[in-house]
């Protein structure tokens, strides 16, 4: 059996609101005693307080972990001189309110509580448990199912990972009214329905079993509290006129068959990046090329962006393992020497991954003449035809700098004519995609006329049209 314990007569809080702690929490830490004393063995968890990190059931003063630490230190004494087998708990708090628990173990309350308690049901709740949020820390929504994770995280951070954590309340509203309460209020729906209802019930406990240290899973409530369709009526496995919901089925059906789900509980798994281009080994002056690819295996990649010495330089959506890529045309602001390109992939969950690397720019001024070599491949149709190449230092993993041109040239009369023409950055690799239609022969010639200590190269494929 788990008990809450909250309010406080006016002779011990000097008000007449019962919301209001004790002005002596040591008066409630003896009451605390005396109940635990009278229910030894029958009760084996006492909450402290309900929701003591909201204005909703902490009045008198600003709700927080100094108002509330000294209320949970002077019951945890008590209690456990009455019955030492029985489990105190911190909270339960709304949501997982991980930074309230890192509030009361900066007080020095960590060894007041063997528990931490979470309420799960909040305000209007629509989202699953396996969907969640990201806080702008990074770590997972206070306000997600599965935002116990960091509740965890932080009493894992203080030696207190094997102390379990207890969800007192857990929920759907199946009602299919318009949200009335919260910041939401008006803006989106209420509850989720009846089949709804039941399919997150499933999930929740099957996501609960997926963490020992989650040891308490309470669904609140077993009936409709009112006649009314509202929110906070229609929370019951059973109906207001005592007729049975899905909802009913399915948790009797885990009561006894236990869970049957096999799937995942969220993805939490970041995606994986491959940085295809410059390597480790790049040096380049005027001029970057950078090339990536990543994937996620489960909600799909969203982004991928590039950074340099921590300023974001481009982003782009993206596909799994689809290849993106940049020219940075301008490095002149780059200092010489080692910089590091990170690239940051985000899928559909938020999930984030990250990956560095160090590159070196250096002043191709003082660099002793390099020789560069142009390669051309051709592809595509008869009349739409693709040239791809790269300008390269064999032998090095220089970046050379300045451009090159590219032409499209037709045999005329006893010459080549220039009929297409574009020019390319010598740092990257390049494509260019034409539409031929008159027939004859016909050849790509690319020539870079060098810069700095990068020589000239030039390179021809021809082709005929028919």
């Amino acid at each position: 059996m788990v008990l809450v314990v909250h309010g406080s007569p006016q002779w011990a809080s000097g008000s007449s609101d019962y919301l209001v702690p004790p002005a002596n929490p040591q008066k409630f830490g003896d009451f605390m005693g005396f109940l635990a004393a009278r229910y030894a063995g029958r009760v084996q968890s006492w909450e402290i307080w309900n929701e003591p990190d909201e204005v909703a059931f902490w009045h008198g003063s600003t709700p927080g972990p100094a108002a509330y630490a000294p209320l949970l230190t002077a019951s945890y004494g008590p209690i456990k001189a009455a019955d030492p087998g029985a489990q105190v708990v911190a909270g339960p708090l709304t949501g997982n309110n991980f930074k309230f628990v890192e509030g009361l173990y900066a007080l020095g309350a960590g060894n007041s509580f063997d528990a931490v308690g979470v309420h799960t049901d909040t305000a209007c709740l629509v989202k699953g448990p396996s969907q969640f949020y990201f806080e702008p820390d990074g770590r997972i929504g206070r306000f997600s199912f599965l935002g116990f994770r960091e509740v965890h995280a932080v009493m894992a951070a203080h030696g207190d990972g094997g102390k379990p954590i207890t969800m007192s309340e857990l929920g759907w509203s199946a009602t299919t009214t318009r949200c009335a309460r919260g910041g939401n209020a008006g803006l989106k729906d209420a509850g989720v329905g009846e089949t709804n209802q039941a399919r997150y019930l499933e999930q929740a406990y099957h996501c609960l079993a997926a963490y020992p240290y989650m040891t308490t899973g309470i669904w609140f409530n077993e009936r409709d509290v009112g006649a009314a369709d509202t929110e906070l009526n229609r929370y019951g496995l059973i109906r207001w006129d005592a007729t049975k919901r899905p909802s009913w089925d399915s948790l009797q059906t885990i009561s006894i068959y236990g869970d049957q789900m096999t799937s995942s509980c969220g993805d939490l798994t970041p995606p994986t990046i491959k940085i295809l281009e410059p390597t480790a080994v790049t040096r380049f002056d005027r001029g970057l090329y950078v090339a990536a690819s990543a994937s996620d295996s489960g909600s799909k990649l969203s982004s991928v962006h590039f950074y340099l010495n921590g300023k974001k330089f481009i982003g782009f959506a993206a596909r799994n393992d689809q290849t993106v890529s940049f020219t940075l045309k301008d490095t002149s602001a780059v200092p010489y020497g080692v910089s590091t390109l990170k690239v940051r992939a985000v899928d559909k969950a938020g999930n984030t991954a990250i990956k560095e690397l160090a590159i070196t720019r250096v002043d191709s001024r003082e660099l002793p003449r390099q020789t560069t070599r142009i390669s051309l491949h051709l592809s595509g149709s008869q009349s739409l035809k693709t040239v791809r190449g790269r300008l390269t230092v064999p032998g090095t993993e220089l970046m050379p700098t300045g451009k090159l041109m590219v032409r499209w040239q037709r045999y005329s009369r006893g010459r080549w004519v220039n009929r297409y023409a574009r020019s390319k950055i010598g740092a990257a690799p390049f494509s260019y995609v034409q539409k031929i239609s008159t027939p004859g022969r016909w050849r790509v010639l690319a020539r870079y006329d060098g810069s700095g200590p990068f020589s000239r190269a030039q390179a021809v494929e021809s082709l005929r049209v028919r």
